[in-house]
């Protein structure tokens, strides 16, 4: 069973569209019985006669008649009982899409081109650029927590050195030269945080999203915030681990890519293409852009 993280419905429902000529939205199945009830007319008729004397004295006879019986008369009935059982598609629709998919593409990412679907199972590092911007802003107390937790470290390490190698005398003489070299070792580690909020705001400029998936192996999968199923602030926290990942490359950044024009635009382009390549944690000398069809746990 799959456990879906996202989910792209709209390319979902497109390939089931060309596939089917329109688009399923559910399925039925139909049961009908019928039962019917008919009445009918019932009755009867009978003569009782007295006739004084014969034949012949017919016309004079006094003749009683009387009718006895019964008519039931009932208009004919009919119910019918119709059983219809509907099937949302939903996540089952993605089933459908996966077997079209691999019936008509070769999903493996070895050779894989502009264009090609690939099934990615592996793990991934989750980013979360809004969050990781708030929390290394210098307003956030996260940040002003790291450089003091660090601090104080730095300066408890100096002074067991400083008393471990020097004798008092010697520690007064260099009082001064020594809380210099603290305050350098502060400086150099504060400045290190001040790196990590500038590259995360120069990422945020570049990357059009919010949230993205990146590899050691040379994928970036952007993700759009409508498409998670779960919580998409939580999601570098609460998830981890190998998943299986669905979708297309629709780019390709790195060396072999280069300005297919001597425009402006094109060379400003591919200047922040490298810019990128050189900030995400890849080995890959290329960077693979593929659009997410559907991340999930499972089979």
């Amino acid at each position: 069973m799959k456990q879906f993280i996202y989910l792209d419905t709209d390319i979902v429902n497109s390939i089931i569209a060309q596939k089917e000529k329109g688009l399923v939205l559910e399925t039925a199945s139909e049961h009908e019985d019928t039962a019917g009830k008919e009445n009918t007319k019932t009755g009867s008729v009978s003569l009782d006669g007295s006739v004084g004397g014969g034949i012949w004295k017919f016309a004079q006879a006094q003749a009683e008649l009387s009718g006895t019986g019964g008519v039931e008369l009932n208009s004919h009935s009919q119910t019918v009982l119709k059983e219809i059982a509907t099937k949302t598609l939903h996540d089952a629709a993605f089933d459908i899409a996966y077997e079209q998919i691999h019936k008509e593409y070769d999903t493996s990412p070895k050779d894989a081109c502009l264009g090609s679907f690939v099934e990615l199972k592996q793990s991934f590092g989750f980013v979360d650029l809004e969050y990781i911007e708030s929390l290394f802003s210098d307003e956030n107390s996260f940040l002003k927590f790291m450089k003091k937790s660090e601090k104080e470290k730095i300066e408890a390490r100096a002074a067991q050195e400083i008393s471990e190698n020097l004798n008092r005398e010697q520690q007064r003489k260099n009082e001064a030269e020594l809380k210099k070299r603290v305050k350098e070792l502060v400086d150099a580690n504060n400045k290190q945080y001040e790196d990590i909020s500038d590259i995360v705001k120069a990422l945020r400029q570049i990357v059009p999203y919010k949230r993205m998936l990146v590899s050691s192996d040379g994928y970036l999968i952007p993700l759009e915030d409508k498409y998670f199923r779960d919580n998409p602030q939580t999601m570098g926290f609460k998830h981890g681990g190998d998943v299986t990942c669905l979708g297309y490359i629709t780019n390709i950044i790195g060396e072999t890519s280069v300005p297919n024009s001597d425009n402006i635009f094109s060379q400003l382009q591919a200047l922040v293409n490298q810019t990128l390549i050189s900030i995400l944690p890849t080995r890959e000398k290329d960077l693979f852009v593929v659009h997410p069809i559907a991340i999930y746990y499972g089979e």
